[in-house]
């Protein structure tokens, strides 16, 4: 085994349990997702903090140790150093399943909060934000809580199929520029995956039916969603609070299978909604199109097994985004400096001045790097939770869709879904070809270098391939 790699352990049964928390924040709190934008307004619908709890059952009935739990958040990601470990300390304080062992997965709505420092995201250092940032991890380890308390027996059924909500967005314009647009040729991973898991402790007939009666439906506990596209279906502007079209999914699918519905963002760095502007009929049409997909997949689902239950981590230093040269890297500074002072004497033009703020911030980074001969790194946890035949494949990242439909082929599962933005976030991941074209995902919002989607990769399926041997 790799040093600095943890694989957790083997099974023979699998319980689950649910909880959900409304974690909306008071209205006139910073938003984040398109910067300079103005607070919120107004709440159009609940975001929310929905807990999956896992663990094997033991031959000898204590399945504690083996507790796994996975939150989907409706939130942007988990942007700076604070606010993912606060909530996995509480959680773990609450509940006492280790940090290590929950997974923070967020839908990536725009049209959320602020979750992290000011320096990280603007508008984080208000008084409405800091106190949303401080409740935040009491309100998710209660759902966890929930979650744990409800464990139950449960089998594991999958199914995939596929719906065409999003678009590629790098778009190429008749001058070569590549914009934020569509791009109806270009990859798309428009795969819905769906993990059902059903209630294995209930009397399989009807009471007091006769003999060779049919047996009842399965009771769903929960149904896990997988898709890939960004939540923007509004558009830059809009001011009110929403969980975007995944909301809406859920609701389909709780309405259409039962249970309680996991929406779980897959690789979308480069994938938008075929539906964008201010119309509230965007997330309705898009989510309606998802959760009807989900639902008729979850429904057809077939058995697969459950367990093992089994867990791995590794910490990667990603190589960071670096100039050409030390001299091309106090170039870009100066130049970013003269813009910032260009900036401070215009009103307004909040958006250009956090971009103006980011970008400066990490060439001075980059500089000091190059001047320094030290190498530029930036950290982020890759994760695999494997459930029996399928497996959860987890990164902090807004990953190209190339990238994901690449580690689903190459598993060793059968069942493979893609968790972005989960447990941290380090900005966009492109694929090796799109630097050279730049646009908005490698030019503005991208921190790491060209190699680091195949090094998110190889790890990956490291991590896949040791959770996939066979237990000690």
């Amino acid at each position: 085994m790799d040093a600095g790699m943890s694989v957790d352990g083997p099974g023979a049964g699998l319980t689950a349990g649910v909880g959900r928390v409304v974690i909306t924040p008071p209205v006139g709190i910073a938003l984040t997702g398109f910067a300079g934008r103005a607070p919120s307004e107004g709440v159009h619908d609940d975001l929310q903090a929905t807990a999956l709890v896992l663990a094997e059952r033991r031959p000898d009935g204590d399945d504690r140790q083996s507790r796994v739990a996975l939150v989907t958040l409706d939130l942007l990601g988990m942007y700076g150093d604070e606010i993912g470990p606060a909530i996995k300390a509480r959680v773990e304080r609450v509940t006492g399943i280790p940090a290590g062992r929950v997974f923070l997965s967020c839908t990536h709505t725009h049209y959320g909060p602020v979750v992290s420092p000011d320096q990280d995201m603007d508008g984080g250092g208000t008084a409405q934000a800091l106190a949303y940032q401080a409740a935040l991890p009491h309100h998710v380890a209660g759902a966890v809580a929930m979650a744990d308390a409800a464990r139950r027996p449960v089998t594991l059924a999958a199914g995939r199929g596929g719906v065409r909500i999003g678009i590629n967005r790098r778009e190429r314009r008749p001058d070569g520029r590549i914009v934020l647009g569509q791009n109806p040729a270009g990859p798309l991973d428009a795969e819905v995956q769906v993990w059902r898991l059903d209630a294995a402790d209930g009397d399989p007939v009807a009471p007091g039916a006769p003999p060779g009666w049919l047996r009842r439906a399965p009771e769903p506990v929960a149904v896990l969603v997988n898709a890939a596209c960004h939540p923007v279906s509004l558009g830059g502007q809009m001011r009110m609070i929403s969980a975007d079209f995944p909301g809406v999914a859920r609701g389909v699918v709780e309405r259409l299978v039962g249970g309680t519905a996991l929406y779980v963002q897959g690789a979308c760095g480069n994938i938008n909604p075929s539906l964008m502007g201010a119309d509230w009929g965007n997330p309705l049409r898009l989510g309606r199109a998802l959760g009807a997909a989900a639902a008729k997949v979850a429904l057809l689902a077939q058995p697969i097994a459950g367990v093992p239950l089994r867990v791995a981590r590794e910490t990667v230093a990603f190589p960071g985004l670096l100039p050409v040269s030390a001299e091309a890297a106090r170039a870009r500074v100066a130049t970013l400096e003269g813009e910032q002072a260009r900036l401070a004497t215009q009103p307004g033009n909040a958006g250009a001045k956090w971009w103006n703020r980011r970008a400066l911030a990490e060439a001075r980074l980059a500089s000091a790097a190059l001047e320094g001969g030290t190498p530029l790194v930036l950290e982020g946890d890759l994760a695999v939770l494997r459930l029996g035949d399928a497996a959860l494949a987890c990164n902090p990242s807004e990953l190209f869709c190339e990238i994901g439909m690449a580690i689903k082929v190459a598993s060793p599962f059968p069942w493979t879904a893609i968790a972005g933005y989960t447990d941290g976030a380090i900005w966009y991941v492109p694929t090796r070809s799109a630097y050279p074209e730049g646009g908005y995902e490698v030019d503005r919002a991208c921190s790491v270098a060209p190699e680091a989607g195949e090094l998110l990769q190889e790890t990956t399926l490291r991590l896949l391939r040791a959770v996939a041997a066979p237990c000690a």
